[in-house]
């Protein structure tokens, strides 16, 4: 999914899991250290049934031209600093290997892949 994009990003293909369902459904997700949090696509996300909490007040996204997104994304999945934050994950930027040997306990007790 991510040859839309740029040549210069870091994907991971992981799969994302809705636990009320115990199914992992497989996606493309960039990494982003721009981004603050997280970002799904919700059309996607609503195709997989996720669950979704509506929230008081929109969240506006921006992209990099600061203009406001208007959705259509080439890609279901962004995670931003947070998740950065909360992995560590050790990123070679040259390669795009991306090895996440620092995760915190919780993702061994999920059985996380250590190198991506």
């Amino acid at each position: 999914m991510c040859t839309y994009l740029f040549q210069k990003e870091i994907c991971l293909d992981i799969g994302v899991e809705n636990l009320a369902r115990d199914i992992a459904h497989p996606t493309s997700a960039l990494l982003d250290s721009g981004a603050n949090r997280i970002f799904i696509d919700q059309v996607w996300a609503e195709k997989i049934r996720l669950p979704l909490v509506k929230l008081d007040a929109s969240i506006p996204v921006y992209n990099t031209d600061s203009t406001l997104n208007a959705g259509g994304w080439k890609i279901n999945l962004i995670l931003g600093w947070t998740w950065l934050f909360k992995h560590n994950p050790e990123i070679d930027w040259q390669t795009g290997v991306v090895t996440l040997s620092r995760c915190p306990q919780e993702c061994d007790d999920l059985g996380k892949p250590s190198h991506i």
